[in-house]
């Protein structure tokens, strides 16, 4: 059995926490204040009492204490489901708070059969909805999703099969989120600040009437001279700038399955499909069941672990450079936009991002699929159906995201 850690909803943490929730956005959160967009409050409402699963958009790391914010404003209380390695922050206190609020672990891509038990059991016999994010990875940008996984809505058909057993009229519902965070002033002082650093840290020299603009795409392309070295990776003298990070992911990314002795597919979409991969396959040995091990054979498998753990560094360096293209920063570029790529450089220079003022997030609610209204297709052709409400999925988290982005009032940068 892998190495699940269950939820223990604790009722005195889950009310310590929303006592102190307006603490926590601001100071864990660097000063966070929500908004939810329209009727969105009243339509999810409408699902009172209605198993479902919850499916927003995964762009910044606060998005779980996001989620707990909107629960306070909904009434309703909600489980969640994370990656295994996040119950390990802090020398596990992290995963244990987290286990006190609802949280319970899933070791991705792997078969975790306690984690989807008790996706199963939530969604089909409990009394809170389930929270998972569908893109299985932080994107670090909130105009685009990354391709989403099909886990969430298989999942949930899994429960539907199980609530048929006992309430053959219930329905389960897959509800898509979207989040969007925006700067709630002008932060160009502080992206300066942080160029200035990257500048210094980079050994760049630039000039007084350079712009903002000119100074990013300047550090951007002494980290990727610097990583196309790393790799060994030799370019044409004509390659473009996207030719180039192409090139990069894909060597980090082979390099990797060769050393963790990995099989990559033949690539379909995006590199997301062999980060998911290699990311599957190591969580898979790191959080594998161990107890018929010897006391030795453990400790070899530990320092083993140990090496592979070092590696996810190198998958998000991939994840940030799949969210971020040539072009995505032509003038005139939101402020987002430009801090969406300071903080990838900051990620890699400094090894940890920052965020540069009090933020806005809109939590906009989308239409619930009924799984009950495509249940009779599911059980014909099962493959084909889950991938159609996942498309279904996308499609309205990218649709109210859009929406967002032309509604809001915007900061250019040039």
């Amino acid at each position: 059995m892998l190495d699940f850690r269950p939820p223990q909803d604790n009722a005195l943490v889950i009310g310590l926490c929303k006592l102190f929730l307006p603490q926590i956005l601001k100071y864990r959160c660097h000063d966070i204040e929500l908004q939810i967009a329209g009727d969105g409050l009243e339509r999810f409402k409408q699902l009172r009492g209605k198993q479902t699963m919850i499916c927003p958009n995964h762009s910044y790391r606060h998005d779980p204490e996001v989620m707990f914010a909107f629960s306070c404003m909904a009434d309703e209380a909600f489980n969640f489901v994370a990656a295994r390695e996040i119950f390990d922050y802090n020398n596990g206190w992290n995963g244990k708070l987290c286990q006190s609020i609802g949280c319970y672990s899933v070791v991705r891509g792997a078969a975790d059969r306690e984690s989807f038990k008790t996706t199963k059991n939530i969604l089909a016999h409990g009394k809170k909805k389930l929270v998972l994010f569908p893109e299985g990875e932080i994107s670090w940008q909130n105009e685009n999703l990354l391709p989403l996984e099909t886990g969430a809505c298989q999942l949930s058909f899994w429960a539907l099969d199980e609530l048929r057993k006992t309430k053959p009229d219930e329905p389960v519902y897959v509800l898509p989120i979207a989040l969007k965070y925006t700067y709630k002033k002008n932060i160009v002082k502080q992206l300066e600040q942080v160029i200035s650093k990257l500048e210094l840290r980079l050994d760049i020299k630039s000039h007084s009437d350079d712009s903002l603009y000119l100074r990013v795409r300047a550090c951007s392309m002494k980290v990727l001279e610097a990583l196309e070295r790393q790799y060994n990776v030799k370019g044409s003298l004509t390659a473009t700038m996207n030719d180039r990070l192409t090139a990069v992911k894909e060597a980090v990314l082979k390099a990797m399955a060769e050393v963790l002795d990995v099989d990559l597919p033949p690539l379909k979409s995006s590199y997301l499909d062999w980060v998911r991969v290699l990311r599957n396959g190591m969580d898979d040995f790191i959080y594998g069941d161990t107890k018929d091990m010897s006391a030795y054979e453990r400790q070899i498998h530990e320092e083993r672990a140990h090496k592979v753990r070092n590696y996810y560094r190198d998958l998000d360096r991939v994840v940030g450079f799949i969210a971020i293209y040539d072009g995505y920063l032509v003038p005139p570029a939101t402020q987002e936009r430009i801090a969406n790529v300071i903080e990838m450089l900051e990620g890699e220079v400094f090894g940890e991002k920052t965020v540069k003022g009090p933020r806005l997030v809109t939590i906009d609610v989308g239409q619930p699929i009924n799984l009950a209204d495509r249940y009779d297709e599911y059980k014909k052709t099962k493959k084909p159906v889950i991938e159609s409400v996942t498309s279904d999925l996308s499609r309205q988290i990218h649709g109210m995201l859009d929406t967002l982005e032309k509604g809001r009032e915007h900061v250019y940068v040039t």
